[in-house]
């Protein structure tokens, strides 16, 4: 009877391991950029879906106060009420804010922040001011209800705010009367921005298509929004 000799399985050669290293190398330096995109790409959707829900949780508010828009802290403590962040806690717990626990924080480092936003402190958008502003601040219209707003689906309210801005708004009136900088980050998701808008509905888009001083494109203010 002739016995069968069991081959032993073949090691791999220094070589061989080498090689294999480093195609496994060349494999991950190619996978990674694409891996990084979509990784970014589903953050910019989580951050644009924030944008949308901060939108119709706004007319919800409006809803309830008589059309008027809730404030931020430029001008809501001075009105005797609460800037946004805190009057629509209400709409996302179910509760009111004099009951927030550790929810608020969940709140605050969840729906109010992007995942691209690497900030702690801080939320990551911010509300457009005009919806607050005086006469005097505006010299001409005030826009505090929602329906005076005449195109609420091309009108700004909400955007992303520069890591460096620490306010809860933007100025963007600013822009225009004292060629300020704006506080928007144009390229949190490269080459665009997220933006919610009074009609309920947020997109990623340039910056330039919202503002730019050469071609007087003006989505925050409402008088020139289009």
């Amino acid at each position: 009877m002739t016995r069968h000799r069991r081959r032993r399985p073949r090691a791999f050669t220094l070589v061989e391991l080498l090689v294999s290293i480093a195609l496994i190398g060349v494999l991950i330096s190619l996978l990674a950029p694409g891996l990084a995109g979509a990784r970014n790409a589903a953050r910019a959707v989580v951050c644009t879906n924030q944008l949308r829900t901060l939108a119709q949780f706004t007319s919800h508010y409006a809803d309830d106060h008589k059309d008027r828009m809730p404030r931020s802290q430029h001008s809501a403590f001075a009105s005797g009420c609460a800037p946004w962040g805190y009057a629509l806690y209400e709409y996302y717990t179910g509760r009111t804010f004099e009951t927030a626990d550790a929810s608020w924080l969940a709140l605050f480092n969840g729906a109010y922040r992007c995942p691209i936003d690497r900030r702690t402190e801080r939320w990551s958008y911010g509300s457009n001011v005009y919806y607050e502003l005086t006469r005097d601040e505006t010299h001409g219209s005030v826009w505090n209800r929602r329906s005076l707003t005449p195109r609420p689906s091309a009108t700004v309210l909400f955007g992303e705010l520069l890591p460096t801005t620490t306010a809860d708004h933007a100025m963007a009136h600013f822009w225009t009367q004292f060629n300020a900088p704006p506080e928007i980050d144009p390229d949190r998701h490269g080459t665009a921005t997220g933006a919610a808008f009074l009609d309920g509905h947020a997109s990623s888009v340039p910056f330039t298509s919202l503002f730019e001083r050469s071609s007087d494109t003006d989505s925050f203010n409402p008088a020139t929004a289009k």
